[in-house]
């Protein structure tokens, strides 16, 4: 009798009928409280049901039951993976695989949740496991083509998506996934198809939205850009206030809201002036390290740190929303520089610092933040991240003394320095950005790579020239050598992925030439503003 009733619960479940399913299995129950599988399948239809811990509850509880569960432990480990639990969901892909080493699903979800985590190699190793166990599974050569775009392989990835593709023509993921791999490989109008494909496929899907709209932007197309950049995650907490939406501000209370890193909001930060001259009063929730360096910009009239109370305000906007909402384009970029500059005080004690230093002060950044927390942050600043010793050639250029402006972990290279590459270190006495840029100014130009620190340094009307990875970002554009953000800057390129020297050879050369920037006719020189 159980038998019978467990196969009509069966029969129930797979015809979709899971009231009645649900009924059967908990009679089972009723006449055998250790049925392991009515156990697993009542969690099953408790996940689909939205009742993820229910689910977790009765896994766990078939378990006991009947450890050696393969199927099961998938379920489980789904489950916690839907929580966030990520360590424990592997922790049951790998007893599944303990199991039956030949669970080509077990292989490849593992081989994701180390993608997550940005563990690229034993992702690919996963992933590979898989196809190799399930040649016509498209998603297991989608998993494979990220874990190989992760590793840089890109010719790799490429054949691993066109095989998902292949397999599955109406894939939306792998043509999202692919179009990444164009953009790596430098061909930006590729990756621009590439999305669109995936978009005409999922017409919501968010993440090919975004993609496209940094494509577009590296292309230059600011219009559709712009707009699908809308499509991005914002990380930052929602305001109380009403979202601007590009109206007439005057008269307004406008609260701008940074959202992402410390570039992006000196980068954006530029449009509080062109928002107070429409009238509006204009308060800034920004990053702490900030705070005091922006209370001295034009254009702002209250600086408060991110994650405090929200201060009163008719609207807010998220700060890099402000190119969308103003309709910039390329010829209407906020340009006038600078928007940004040090106090006064502070300028004349870094002075006093630097006073020992002869012939031309170049200051040095060579690592953004290593984002130890997000896989694809990780994964970026690999590629635009460099060592200090690789910018030896530059101190074979005579009259020139470098000095370290770098902060975070790579900045215990510069107080032990590579042989034969002297560096000046005083950042110990750099608190927050309005010191850096009392600093900046006593400079005659800055090098570095794609950091906040450029940024500064291009808002400050500041000599810098960038280094920028092959994939740059999509504010550098597309083969330019200069920037319609920041007119005192120039990009030195990657040729290939990961080719630092030859570009760290062009730019020692430059530096022996006497170069220290672009010359801009149109830039004020760097005093503070009134900010009345």
């Amino acid at each position: 009798m159980l038998a019978q009733m467990f196969a009509a619960a069966l029969d129930h479940h797979r015809s979709g009928r899971t009231l009645e399913a649900e009924r059967l299995y908990r009679s089972v129950l009723a006449l055998d409280p250790g049925h392991a599988e009515s156990l697993r399948l009542l969690g099953v239809i408790a996940g689909e049901a939205g009742k993820t811990d229910r689910a977790l509850d009765l896994f766990r509880l078939s378990l006991e039951h009947g450890p050696d569960q393969p199927a099961t432990l998938l379920n489980l480990a789904a489950a916690l993976k839907q929580r966030g639990r990520a360590a424990e969901a592997a922790a049951c892909y790998e007893a599944t695989l303990a199991l039956r080493p030949d669970c080509a699903e077990a292989h490849l979800n593992l081989g994701l949740l180390l993608l997550r985590v940005g563990l690229f190699e034993p992702a690919a190793d996963c992933c590979r496991r898989a196809v190799l166990l399930r040649p016509d599974w498209a998603v297991a050569h989608n998993g494979l083509g990220a874990a190989e775009l992760g590793q840089g392989r890109l010719a790799a990835a490429e054949a691993s998506l066109r095989q998902a593709l292949g397999l599955k023509p109406d894939f939306a993921e792998a043509y999202n996934n692919l179009g990444t791999v164009y953009q790596a490989s430098g061909r930006p109008s590729a990756a621009a198809g590439a999305y669109r494909a995936a978009l005409a496929l999922r017409p919501g899907y968010a993440l090919a939205h975004e993609n496209l709209g940094m494509t577009l932007l590296a292309l230059g197309d600011y219009a559709e850009g712009f707009r699908e950049y809308e499509w991005r995650p914002r990380g930052a907490p929602v305001p109380p206030a009403a979202p601007w939406d590009g109206s007439d501000p005057a008269g307004q209370t406008l609260l701008l809201v940074a959202e992402q890193g410390l570039g992006d909001t000196l980068q954006f930060i530029r449009y509080a002036r062109r928002l107070r001259a429409r009238g509006a009063r204009v308060i800034v929730a920004c990053q702490p390290e900030l705070v005091r360096l922006l209370s001295l910009a034009p254009g702002i009239d209250q600086v408060v740190p991110s994650g405090g109370p929200w201060p009163a305000a008719d609207r807010w906007a998220a700060l890099l929303s402000l190119p969308h909402l103003m309709g910039t384009t390329l010829d209407t970029i906020p340009a006038e520089l600078p928007y940004l500059a040090a106090a006064p005080g502070d300028v004349a004690v870094w002075a006093g610092r630097l006073a020992g230093c002869s012939g031309r002060k170049v200051g040095l950044v060579w690592a953004g933040n290593p984002y130890p927390n997000l896989a694809k942050g990780q994964a970026v600043d690999r590629r635009r991240s460099m060592a200090l010793g690789q910018f030896a050639p530059l101190a074979a250029v005579p009259g020139v003394t470098l000095i370290s402006l770098q902060k975070g972990p790579a900045a215990a290279e510069a107080q032990s320095p590579p042989p034969g590459l002297p560096v000046l270190d005083l950042m110990v006495g750099v608190m927050d950005f309005a010191d850096t840029a009392a600093l900046v100014a006593n400079l005659d130009l800055v090098i570095g790579v794609d950091t906040a620190v450029i940024h500064l340094a291009g808002a400050l009307a500041k000599p810098v020239w960038m280094l920028s990875r092959f994939d740059a970002c999509w504010r550098w554009l597309v083969g330019c050598a200069s920037s319609p953000w920041y007119p005192t800057l120039r990009v030195f390129r990657q040729a290939a992925p990961g080719a630092w020297e030859p570009v760290v050879e062009q730019v020692r050369d430059a530096l022996a030439g006497g170069g220290t920037g672009t010359a801009v006719s149109s830039v004020a020189p760097p005093i503070l503003p009134d900010k009345s």
